[in-house]
């Protein structure tokens, strides 16, 4: 029955304490009030021998139920199954029973089980990875599996385990029930841009979301204001990890300060005007002590490399908010014999592994290929063909978002963006508004509708097709906020 490892000669077996097994079993069926207490934190691998296995099972099963259990009803609910025998009768029920007279040491039984539970696991996937480091020539391919199995043991996940949709259905439930509670207000991640957030609902927990767009249309620029919008709430508590492949800490570091500053970035070395920018500056450097951002800017960095920084944030931090990555084409394959088709498709699967195992957001820029213009049709819309280097990349993906020219007004020397919700798996395609200032590394959104065919009134609004007006927005005041035709936009983000 148990698992054995015989090593000099001597017979080791698999850590288990039978009598403890037994003691909880027995509390279990004895004390009902027990039972409800500690059946749904254990699992059936929290138990070593077969029939504890079974019997444990049998009880979840009366759990889910929710019927009552006791000897009586865990007799016939094994019996019905074919299995009272197979675990040694009624006989052996009573000798749980009699196990324990006393239910009060409980919790101390229950820690042995978790103990040696634990300990079982971890001599399993020691044993996988020293087959994989004889068998793996690639050792930083056996340092992440090693990494990933003794997280998984850490996190208490059963990487080949099925569960019943019931396990999932709680969970699911307990989000829907709050979001009801409080009106909508629950949902995923918030980023700080009021009309994205609303179209998203914020970035969920195992989502990849791609942000892909042409040379200068301000990727970089846009995700670095969503980390600029986190680290600037009064709350700040969410835990952020920034790969750039592309620049450096020092430089991602003035663009955050710039922002949540709102000076210009020439500005900040070349010279500021007066103290105030100056305390601005101290100001939005405290903002940045304080918050949870992290910044990595290894330049040739591995998936498997993400991941394990991923991981070890996460488990030091107790938690991990958002991922985001800058951006894909840059990150080195670890199979270099591969094809650039093939890597980018394994480096987009690893990435949504990656989303799906810590259960973050991860934000992954990408390029978009040339085709886009070379159409002969006029249509410069990004598409979703137009994602570079592999059709991996959309497949995995569970929001796709361009960045493209707006063509609306704005204020002289920024540009007009549309944000371009190409794939949402989770809701509805559409195009969102920003106002782009380059000088201070920040977007503002903006309630603009794309111009169709216009001519000016008399009064020298614009005016559609149609006849009907469209507002577009003013010239922002002295406090810097927006309005249109009069009425303040600011709340937009």
């Amino acid at each position: 029955m148990a698992e054995e490892k015989k090593q000099n000669n001597i017979v080791r077996s698999m850590p288990c304490s039978l009598e403890a097994e037994q003691a909880v079993l027995g509390a279990i069926i004895s004390d009902n009030e027990v039972a409800i207490r500690i059946v749904s934190d254990l699992v059936v691998d929290d138990f070593y021998a077969k029939n504890h296995k079974t019997i444990f099972e049998q009880i979840q099963k009366l759990s889910k139920e929710n019927k009552p259990i006791d000897i009586v009803m865990l007799a016939s609910s094994l019996d019905r199954d074919g299995k009272l025998a197979e675990v040694g009768g009624v006989t052996t029920l009573d000798e749980l029973v009699d196990s324990i007279p006393s239910t009060a040491n409980v919790d101390y039984y229950v820690n042995i089980l978790n103990q040696n539970a634990l300990r079982r696991r971890l001599i399993r996937e020691c044993r996988g990875i020293v087959d994989k480091s004889y068998e793996e020539e690639d050792a930083e391919k056996v340092l992440a599996y090693a990494e990933s199995q003794i997280y998984n043991v850490a996190e208490k996940k059963d990487s080949s385990s099925l569960l019943h949709v019931s396990n999932s259905t709680v969970e699911v439930m307990e989000r829907i029930e709050k979001a009801y509670r409080e009106n909508g207000s629950q949902g995923g991640l918030k980023v700080g841009f009021k009309n994205l957030d609303e179209a998203t609902n914020g970035f969920l927990p195992g989502q990849m979301i791609v942000l892909a767009a042409r040379p200068g249309c301000g990727k970089t620029s846009f995700v670095m204001n969503m980390v600029a919008n986190l680290a600037s709430k009064a709350d700040s508590q969410e835990v952020v990890a920034v790969f750039n492949l592309e620049m450096s800490a020092g430089e991602l570091v003035m663009r955050l300060i710039s922002n949540i500053a709102r000076l210009d970035s020439r500005d900040l070395l070349g010279g500021l005007e007066n103290k105030d920018n100056l305390d601005r500056v101290w100001s939005a450097q405290d903002i940045l002590q304080r918050s949870n951002i992290y910044i990595d800017d290894t330049a040739a960095i591995t998936t498997e490399q993400i991941m394990s920084k991923c991981r070890r944030l996460k488990m030091q931090k107790g938690r991990l908010d958002l991922v985001v990555i800058d951006y894909l084409q840059l990150i080195t394959s670890s199979d270099s014999k591969k094809s650039r088709l093939d890597s980018v498709t394994d480096i987009s699967r690893y990435i949504k592994i990656l989303a799906k195992e810590l259960k973050v957001p991860v934000i992954i820029l990408s390029q978009m290929s040339r085709s886009i213009e070379k159409r002969d049709d006029g249509d410069k819309d990004p598409k979703l063909s137009d994602l570079r280097d592999s059709g991996a990349i959309e497949q995995d993906a569970d929001i796709v978002a361009f960045l493209t020219d707006g063509d609306f007004n704005v204020d002289a020397g920024n540009a007009a963006i549309r944000l371009m919700i190409a794939k949402h798996r989770n809701g509805s395609v559409c195009e969102l508004y920003f106002e782009w200032d380059k000088s201070k590394m920040r977007f503002r959104p903006t309630i603009a509708t794309r111009i169709a065919p216009t001519a000016k009134t008399d009064d020298g609004d614009m005016q559609s097709a149609g006849g009907i007006d469209i507002p577009l927005p003013d010239a922002p005041d002295d406090s810097g906020d927006f309005s249109v035709g009069g009425v303040d936009i600011s709340d937009l983000y």
